[in-house]
Order: C-alpha cells, then structure tokens, then sequence
C-alpha cells in the first residue's frame, strides 16, 4: 500500500460511526440502493446550475470550477476534438456532486477513456462535492455508478490522474484499495498570519538575508519592479513574455513549455481577461522587470482561499540574480495580505517549492469498464510504476535530463 493510500485509509478508519452526519449516511444509503440519479452532459454550459450551486456550497478548486472549465472546454477541448462528460449525481433532484470528465481515445481508436477534463493543464483535480456527502459517502457506491454510466458511454477504463488523497479529512470518494500514488504531488503551506511570520516560520533568516542580496545587486542593473498586471494590455504582454521564457527554457534544458499552443495561450488569455473584467482575484500575473525588461513572471489564481502559484519563468541572462525567488517572495507577500488560506505551488518537486512548503499526497485511480479496459489498466499501472522507479533514482533521472537537453527543440 502506498504511502498516500495508506494515508487516506487511516482517515477512514479512524473516524467513530456516531461521527458521521445522519443525513450524510442516508445520502449513503441511498446510494448503496441506487435510490439516486447519475446523469451526464456533453457540454458544461448544460450543466452550469449545478455545478455553480455545487460551487457555491461544496468542496470545489479553481480547477474544478466552472469559469476554469467551461473555458477550457471552448477553447481547447472543442479545437481538439475532445468530447465532454461532466457526470452530476444527484438526489432529490439536488445535485450532490459533480466529476468534470472527457472522453478520449488511444491505442489507435481502440482504446475509449475517460479522464478529467483539462486534466493535463490543472493541478489535482478533486471534482466537486457537497459537503455533507463527503462527510458519509461510500466510495464504492459511487465507483459502481460511474462504471454503469461508462458501459452505456462505451468508454473502456477511466483514467483519472491527481486526485487528493483526502478531502475535508476524509478519504477521496473515488480512492479505492487499487489507487496508486501519483508520479507528482503538490506542496503547499498555510497562511497563518502577515508575510514577515509566514517567512519566519517556513524559511531561515540566512536564506532571507541572501534573497536581499541578490535584490541588491539586481537593482545595480537597474530600476527593479514588482508589477502585478491591472489592464488586459499588461497582461498580456506578461503573458507573452512567460511563454516565450518557458520557450527559451525548453530549447536549453529540455523541459516541455506546455503552453506552446495557439488554443491553450488563447485559454490562458480569456482566463486573464475575464477576471481582470470582473474585478476578480481568481487569475493574476505578476512580474518582476529591470528597466521595464521582464526577468521574470508568474502566473496565479486565488479561489476558495487557496491561492495557487500555477506557473512561472524567467529570463536566463539574469539567473545569476534569482530573478524567481525573488518574484516569489512577492507574491506570497501578496498571498497574505489578500487574506489567502493556502499557498499552493502546484505539481512538482522543484527545489523552490520544497524549500517553502510540504508535500499534499495525489493518487491515480483507474477504473476498468470492459476486458479490454482492465487490461489497459494493468499497463497504465506498470508504466507509472516504471517512471516513478526512475524519478526516484538520481541516476536514471539525471540520463533522463541529460537525454532533454540533447534531444531539446530549437527556440
């Protein structure tokens, strides 16, 4: 059992059953009886009541949520010709939970899978829940449901990657005993208090005193700025400066800019624009510039008290300078004074990210539908397994960089 399985299974087992909500082991039962609906939409538009009332009163992330969705949808799923299916469960008519997912096809068409919806552009995806169901719900109710629903959609295995291990304290609905530990994890820190405690508590007074160091000697280049975008304009040249950053990175070390794409910029785009028109904090973008050159750039979003660090880049030719670090020490700045609850680095293990915060546990559940998708299980499995064996061997890892840089594409 993996150490995220093991985890999530103790929060089960350690919870009384005089703990339970009663309403929530009704829900329960019903499910175990089938005295429920579960119905899918192909279009998240069809479905936009309830996953905002879901939104509104549940557990949902700025992943799950239906401004990051639907736009995802219109501008990516539709131009690759990804078909939705967003499953809503509901009893009394109510909606009790909602699983954003998509159907999609390989091993030449033979192979029909349901994922996530946007799964490979956010950073866990939980799906959204009522409170009070997840305070009773049995998995494994839910897990029947959604193959029953897979057999009439003819999809053969569901492959939902990142799902938290626990939510609210209690384990996944959809983490069973044959989930596996995901390659990536996220790392996050609460927010207990103004920015000076925050550092105090996660970070040494040495590595501060560094960081100021290295402020110093930037502003010897030049006049150095904390810029956070206020207009479309701003934004989007940040924006453009981010993904030709993370272009020049992938042409030097190898590592994939998955925002190359028109589709995605054009999604990120519509993020930006749609909160900077509604006042919202929901998507942002800072940078860090040197006599208005951009050294460096995030990408971030605050939703539900989680503020998430979604992506960055710098400028190389100012590395020497810690460009990231100090942009970061910014936004987390940010992070506390606008009330945020978590900082949120997302996926990845990088060496920023562990210096400030802890690893939250994601877990990869597969779930076959027919023969054929309980063989694609097995295989999906094996080959997770295999990348993490390499992940976590810094012989095998350091080859697989080394291959990056060599095999990298010109910028």
């Amino acid at each position: 059992m993996t150490e995220g399985l093991a985890k999530s299974m103790k929060v089960v087992q350690s919870r009384e059953p005089e703990d339970l909500d009663i309403s929530a082991m009704r829900l329960d039962a019903m499910l175990e009886t089938g005295e429920f609906t579960l119905k899918a939409a192909s279009c998240p538009e069809e479905v936009r009541e309830a996953w905002l009332a879901l939104q509104g009163g549940g557990h949902c992330t700025l992943f799950t949520s239906y401004e990051w969705l639907s736009s995802w949808y219109r501008f990516v799923a539709r131009a690759r010709g990804i078909e939705a299916l967003i499953v809503v469960g509901r009893i009394d008519e109510e909606p009790i939970f909602l699983l954003p997912l998509m159907i999609t096809r390989r091993a030449g068409g033979l192979l029909t899978v349901g994922r996530f919806l946007g799964d490979c552009h956010g950073n866990q995806n939980s799906g959204l829940w009522r409170c009070d169901v997840l305070a009773g719900i049995n998995g494994r109710s839910v897990r029947e449901a959604l193959v029953a629903l897979g057999r009439k959609h003819g999809i053969d295995l569901f492959d939902l990657k990142y799902i938290p291990a626990t939510l609210v304290e209690r384990a996944h609905p959809l983490v069973g005993a044959c989930a596996i530990e995901s390659l990536n994890c996220v790392h996050t820190f609460p927010i207990t208090g103004d920015f000076d405690t925050v550092y105090r508590t996660r970070r040494s007074a040495s590595a501060r005193k560094k960081l100021r160091a290295k402020e110093r000697k930037l502003a010897e280049v030049g006049r150095v700025d904390f810029v956070q975008a206020r207009d479309a304009e701003t934004a989007h040249r940040f924006l453009d400066a981010l993904i030709a950053q993370r272009s020049a990175r992938e042409a030097t070390q190898g590592i994939p800019n998955v925002f190359r794409s028109d589709d995605l910029q054009a999604f990120l785009r519509d993020q930006l624009d749609t909160a900077l028109a509604a006042g919202s904090e929901r998507m942002m973008i800072y940078a860090l510039t040197v006599d208005d050159r951009i050294c460096a750039t995030y990408l971030c979003g605050l939703r539900f008290g989680r503020f998430h660090a979604y992506t960055n880049s710098i400028d190389e030719a100012f590395a020497t300078f810690s460009p990231g670090d100090l942009l970061l020490s910014r936004v987390i700045e940010d992070a506390c004074v606008r009330g945020a609850e978590v900082f949120d680095f997302g996926l990845g293990a990088e060496r920023y990210k562990t210096a400030w915060a802890d690893k939250e546990t994601l877990m990869d559940v597969e779930i076959p539908v027919s023969l054929l998708g309980l063989g694609a299980r097995t295989g999906v499995q094996r080959i997770r397994r295999t990348k993490r064996t390499i992940r976590n061997s810094p012989l095998l890892w350091s080859l697989v960089r080394r291959l990056r840089r060599l095999t990298a594409p010109a910028a």
